[in-house]
């Protein structure tokens, strides 16, 4: 396991913890509203959250198409009285997330697992079906703007070899690579220790400056599906467990993705 590191600068903007379950049939989502009196304190916003989907169909070629939408209440979202943490309480599975400036783990794990306690009995929790972390990330990259005139105004300058160690890399052979203007990029990796997908995303967002910065996206999402074997709600135990071992996995793989001159930019 790669050291825990604790940043004074820490770049994430986004972290979540999910879980998906399976509930009893006699379960509705006004189960779910009452728990807002209980959380009022920290989470004085509270919001339904629906469901939407549609059916186009044909009757006989050439008729007018049918189509048909339906509105599903799927549960609620309580947001708390600094705007930086939101709970999603929904039908199909539970969300605690939090926005920056994120500090510890610690604190973020318990309080989910707080709210956790209050929506299983709420949402009459049988089984966990997924368990996730998910971590974004915003570098911000030191980049004034180019002074040649050749290069267009608000191209990047920098090498991302010199701040990422997981980028996309252009043939040398591809004319004007230096000149790239935005990217995307997607890496699933299969974590046969840990019997889940990483999913990686790296791209370029908006940056607080146009003027100075470059601001890369680096998106962990780590999850397991437990399609055969489901963890009991009365054993839930163990699906935190492992999404403590998700939070260190996120921990080894930022690390490895970064080099010693992004740690300098966020230390």
């Amino acid at each position: 396991m790669a050291r825990r590191r604790h940043y004074a600068n820490a770049p994430i903007t986004e972290a979540l913890i999910d879980l998906r379950i399976t509930h009893a049939q006699d379960f509705s989502p006004a189960d779910l509203g009452k728990m807002g009196e209980t959380i009022a304190g920290r989470y004085p916003t509270q919001e339904p959250m629906y469901l939407q989907s549609g059916q186009i169909t044909f009757q006989q070629p050439g008729d007018p198409a049918q189509i048909e939408a339906t509105h599903q209440h799927g549960g609620f979202r309580f947001i708390s009285q600094n705007k930086q943490e939101i709970f999603q309480a929904r039908m199909g599975g539970f969300t605690f997330s939090t926005l920056a400036p994120y500090d510890r783990w610690e604190p973020f794990r318990d309080e989910a697992r707080r709210l956790w306690e209050l929506y299983r009995p709420a949402a009459k929790v049988e089984n966990i079906t997924r368990a996730a972390v998910r971590y974004i990330n915003r570098i911000d990259i030191p980049d004034p703007l180019p002074t040649v005139q050749d290069i267009p105004d608000g191209l990047p300058t920098v090498q991302l070899e010199d701040y990422l160690r997981t980028y996309p890399e252009v043939s040398a052979d591809m004319p004007n690579k230096e000149f790239t203007a935005n990217f995307f990029m997607q890496v699933q990796l299969w974590q046969p220790d840990l019997g889940c997908f990483l999913i990686v995303n790296e791209t370029v967002v908006p940056p607080p400056d146009f003027e100075t910065t470059l601001s890369i996206q680096l998106d962990f999402d780590l999850f397991r599906e437990q399609f055969g074997e489901p963890w009991s709600a009365d054993e839930d135990v163990a699906a935190w467990d492992f999404l403590e071992q998700l939070h260190d996995r996120q921990n080894e793989v930022f690390e490895a993705s970064i080099t010693d001159a992004t740690r300098g930019l966020i230390s």
